[in-house]
């Protein structure tokens, strides 16, 4: 084919439209491109959304276990604090309460105060969900400080005690120095039961204990 034929055979092409077309067939390539689903590039796409809400997730997990971590330490703080209180609690409230010789200290403070005690005898114990309160009637005589005195040092001892329902009534002269009383008083002592936190507490001191004693090697013994 000449140079003629040639002029003559493009002159005879429509080149706009042939261009509109091969620009509309590269349009529908693109959008094909961007919109199918099963194209490389939609498919790259959802991959990355994929992994970013993966990743968004992981960071709510990890903020999560952080927050779980902070909690955890206040949690283990809490616990040590009150494993201490309840080890405070515990030298006050014995697991052994020996009625005798309660009943023997008691006797000693009302001496010591010159309080007369004319009778004293254990009562009705009540059995609650971490101790048992046993309850003793003292009958006595004596003046209103005495009495006073008494109820001071029982205050001061070592063990919990509590006293109420008190009864008493004025005896001898109303002219007197000291005018005389008598009555009959509840003294309350408890004993502790125990519990599941003491169970804690034991297994957190031994964990404490055992993380602190060195550990021996071969070469040292």
């Amino acid at each position: 084919m000449d140079a003629e034929k040639l002029k003559e055979f493009l002159a005879k092409i429509p080149l706009i439209p042939v261009l509109l077309a091969w620009a509309a067939y590269l349009g529908f390539q693109y959008y094909d491109y961007i919109s199918s689903d099963s194209s490389a590039y939609v498919m790259k796409l959802q991959e990355i959304q994929t992994i970013e809400a993966n990743n968004a997730t992981l960071e709510q997990q990890i903020k999560k276990v952080q927050e779980f971590a902070r909690n955890l330490e206040v949690k283990k703080m809490d616990f040590r604090n009150l494993s201490q209180e309840l080890d405070g609690l515990k030298a006050s409230v014995s697991e052994n309460l020996d009625l005798p010789d309660f009943m023997k200290s008691t006797l000693t403070e009302a001496r010591k105060v010159g309080l007369k005690v004319i009778s004293l005898k254990p009562a009705e114990n009540k059995k609650e969900e971490f101790y048992v309160e046993q309850a003793f009637d003292l009958t006595f005589r004596g003046a209103y400080v005495q009495l006073i005195s008494f109820l001071e040092r029982l205050a001061n001892m070592q063990k919990l005690v509590r006293v109420d329902d008190f009864e008493m009534e004025p005896i001898g002269s109303a002219t007197a120095k000291y005018v005389e009383l008598k009555g009959v008083i509840k003294i309350k002592a408890y004993r502790y039961l125990g519990s599941k936190a003491d169970e804690l507490s034991k297994t957190q001191n031994n964990k404490a204990a055992s993380s602190s004693t060195p550990a021996t090697t071969e070469g040292s013994r």
